[in-house]
């Protein structure tokens, strides 16, 4: 199902990657595929060059490969500037590179959660599983960002091993996770986003960046080691 997958930062640099199959050695995840990802994302032109059988466009207009009347004609070309001027938006959740892979991607808090497929499966299966893995790398981080993924890449590496059996989904659940999990998390405190808050003195409520992990609370101190003290002290007394 899924070749390759891997998150990106908000500059383009693999945070995390990990690869299930590959036909030809080199994976989807290798930095080269990944800049030439990253840079197809960040400036999106409305062209699918490795799209077999299609147009280069996707229905957003005419391919680079056309040339325009003014062109043909002679003309001074400001029909063609226009239209090279032209905004396509962002770039769509699915489309085809020319290294032959289909890639997919969603976009989590700055973070890019893509993966690569060299085969013919449904979009909408493999963009689920991408929020699914967003959505349990916060529940079991506290916080998604780049700094938490960093510092718990071995609880998410241990987490992918459990969600995905080479490429396929197996357990996409948190509550079901937590059997198979035996990682502490490392709690990064969250940076707030105050640009669009009406009163900027306003904090949210810590319980939404802790972990799921009982052991564990807010600050990263382990829950479990409190009774245990006190029992102890009790014992001396």
């Amino acid at each position: 199902m899924i070749t390759n997958f891997f998150v990106l930062s908000p500059r383009g640099d693999t945070v995390i990657a990990k690869s299930y199959r590959s036909k030809s050695g080199v994976g989807a995840h290798e930095r080269s595929h990944t800049e030439a990802f990253f840079r197809k994302v960040k400036f999106w032109d409305g062209v699918a060059p490795g799209t077999p059988g299609m147009d280069t466009t996707l229905g957003l207009g005419s391919g680079g490969n056309k040339l325009s009347a003014d062109s043909l004609s002679g003309g001074s070309g400001e029909g063609s500037e226009a239209k090279d001027s032209k905004k396509f938006g962002d770039a769509p959740p699915v489309f085809v590179m020319p290294d032959g892979y289909s890639y997919m991607h969603v976009k989590r808090n700055g973070l890019i959660f893509g993966c690569a497929t060299e085969k013919n499966i449904s979009p909408v299966v493999v963009i689920e599983l991408l929020s699914k893995i967003a959505k349990v790398f916060k529940d079991y981080c506290g916080t998604l960002s780049e700094e938490s993924i960093r510092k718990n890449f071995i609880l998410l590496y241990e987490l992918l091993d459990e969600l995905l059996d080479y490429g396929y989904p197996q357990v996409t659940q948190t509550e079901n996770l937590k059997a198979f999990v035996y990682n502490e998390p490392i709690v990064v405190s969250a940076v707030a986003d105050t640009g669009k808050m009406i009163n900027p003195k306003t904090a949210s409520a810590s319980a939404v960046h802790k972990p799921v992990i009982s052991s564990v609370n807010a600050d990263g101190r382990k829950l479990a080691l409190l009774p245990i003290k006190r029992m102890r002290f009790l014992l001396i007394y």
